[in-house]
């Protein structure tokens, strides 16, 4: 499995520009060392189409700094186009199902692109379910935030990138050392999917600053003049963490600088934060995910692939280009210093110094002895052919893990691990439901269409359930059509929920053999302990009620009752 850990991305910008700096003046000594006698021809890039397509609309903030990293990296020589999911403003399955209408069409009328760039999370999952339409195209995801469901295709050798981790540790401890009294830490959220998920990230810091009494401001539960009021109230003993405001309790929807300016400008302390989206309109800053950088990346590894490389070469990465963002403007409103802050901090709003201007002019006019230079690049190949070698070693290792852990056809988790989470789930005595699966009618899949459909069809079958996956929810496979999901709770309504999520699933039709067919399941459901003490008990409950469901018409659910077995 190809998984390289991007711990410092701006270390490696860095030994980058010092290696570039020194081959450009090796190749300046050597040009006046012959005086210019012979001409220098530089390798043109290779062209190609490119198709990206976002999660969200181009208004979505993050949105036009993905675009111009990928653009860096790709440069005017490549096509690009671009497609909008829109999912921000409308998140149904109606609205993907349109978009795989028209994208489908689309694709069908212009030539095939080279490369699929995929920005954010329902993107991703778009072409991971309606991966048929692309073909073998590779395909480049960024800003990825589920990252089990990332490395889960990383065996797919048309599949890599980089994925989005947002954290917030170094930015509480940057904050902390400017505003050392400081005693309470309260972070600005709401009630939305990223809201929520943000808050819980937040709070599992709070064993790490164990001086800090951690607490929040969900801004959907407070009116307007509320939220503003209690912004109003913190002083220096409070360290003010924005992370999200998109509404609030009087059904005000704002757009992240609306909210940003709106409490910024009424807060007597400074608003630190730990993402992109509102620098600039009033937040002093923090540690924050580069999108431009993240999209830069994301160009990168296309160019690559422009140019020759095979995607299966290129390792996913796991860590998010991370860099230290401050705004001067607010700096200078609350008296923070530029010495208070880690050196390689990026500043915004900020008046340069005549060094700052020209000072990397003068450092790449400097002379450096050619001798120098070649030794360097020697040692920096070597250090890369060592490199090289313990990453193919790692990479051989992941796969084996891999292997044993996840379904080769549908990279779900497979039945080996399946029955070690459930033997641990009735070990720790914790109540779970179990919810078993599988496709109506799927022996006439094969039988008609042949077993390469019938595969096709599984991975869909999987795909969907698999974009289900959440913290309490997650899909294995037995066999065959077989599948099966633990949920994380003994409360029948809960366990019910996702059932009728699968079931759901099964609404969108399938593409079978260049049509579409709509296919049903039948759903057996199982609640530990009630259903069952053991292992063995719990499957053969679920078993018994999905055989319930299959005996009376399919395409439904049922849970197990004992009056089954005497009925059986």
């Amino acid at each position: 499995m190809k998984v390289m850990l991007h711990k410092n991305r701006g270390t490696h910008m860095k030994n980058h520009k010092v290696e570039k700096g020194c081959i450009l003046a090796v190749i300046l000594f050597v040009l006046l060392c012959i005086g210019g006698s012979f001409p220098v021809n530089a390798k043109e890039t290779g062209r190609g189409r490119v198709l990206f397509i976002s999660s969200y609309s181009y208004a979505w903030e993050t949105i036009p700094q993905q675009i111009e990293g990928i653009k860096k990296s790709l440069g005017d020589d490549v096509t690009i186009d671009y497609k909008f999911m829109d999912t921000k403003n409308v998140d149904t399955a109606e609205n993907v199902h349109l978009f795989y209408k028209s994208l489908s069409y689309y694709l069908s009328q212009v030539p095939a692109y080279d490369v699929i760039i995929v920005g954010d999370d329902a993107a991703y999952n778009f072409v991971l379910v309606y991966r048929k339409i692309f073909g073998n195209t590779p395909i480049v995801f960024e800003g990825v935030n589920n990252v089990s469901k990332a490395l889960a295709m990383d065996y797919n050798p048309n599949v890599t990138g980089i994925i989005e981790n947002q954290t917030y540790g170094n930015t509480i401890a940057l904050a902390k050392k400017i505003y050392p009294e400081a005693a309470h830490i309260v972070a600005i959220v709401d009630n939305t999917v990223t809201g929520l998920s943000a808050r819980k990230e937040f709070y599992s810091y709070k064993d790490e600053f164990p001086d800090l009494e951690f607490s929040d401001i969900n801004a959907s539960e407070f009116s307007q003049k509320d939220l503003i009021k209690s912004v109003e109230s913190f002083d220096e003993s409070t360290i003010l963490l924005y992370i999200l405001c998109s509404n609030d309790k009087d059904g005000n929807v704002y757009a992240s600088a609306e909210s940003v300016q709106m409490l910024s400008s009424r807060a007597h302390i400074p608003m630190f934060s730990g993402i992109s989206i509102g620098m600039g309109k009033g937040l002093l800053g923090g540690e924050i995910v580069s999108h431009e950088e993240m999209g830069e990346i994301a160009g990168e590894m296309a160019l690559k692939i422009l140019n020759g490389e095979p995607c299966e070469n290129m390792d996913v990465i796991t860590d998010s280009p991370m860099t230290y963002c401050f705004d001067e403007t607010v700096m200078k409103r609350f008296g923070i210093s530029r010495s208070m802050l880690p050196d390689d901090a990026k500043i915004i709003n900020h008046e340069e110094t005549f060094m700052e201007q020209y000072g990397k002019v003068i450092r790449i006019t400097s002379v450096i002895g050619g001798i120098m230079v070649l030794f360097i690049i020697w040692l920096v190949r070597d250090n890369m052919h060592k490199r090289k070698v313990n990453d193919t070693i790692s990479s051989l290792n992941k796969k084996l893990n891999f292997m044993a852990r996840y379904d080769a056809l549908t990279a779900l988790l497979n039945r080996r691990v399946f029955m070690e989470d459930l033997q641990y789930r009735i070990r720790e005595k914790e109540p779970f439901g179990l919810i078993m699966f599988d496709m109506d009618n799927f022996k006439r899949v094969n039988d008609v269409y042949g077993h390469n459909e019938g595969d096709a069809v599984l991975k869909e079958m999987a795909a969907r359930a698999g974009a289900l996956v959440d913290d309490i929810f997650e899909v294995y496979r037995l066999a065959g059509d077989e599948f099966v999901a633990i949920v994380q709770s003994g409360q029948a309504e809960v366990i019910d929920s996702y059932a009728m999520k699968i079931l759901d699933t099964f609404k969108i039709p399938y593409q079978i053999a260049g049509g579409e067919q709509y296919l049903a399941s039948s759903i057996g459901i199982a609640v530990y302990p009630k259903d069952g003490k053991n292992s063995t008990e719990v499957i053969a409950a679920a078993d018994h009620a999905m055989y319930k469901v299959k005996k009376n018409g399919k395409n439904s659910r049922a849970f197990y009752d004992a009056d089954m077995e005497e009925q059986s």
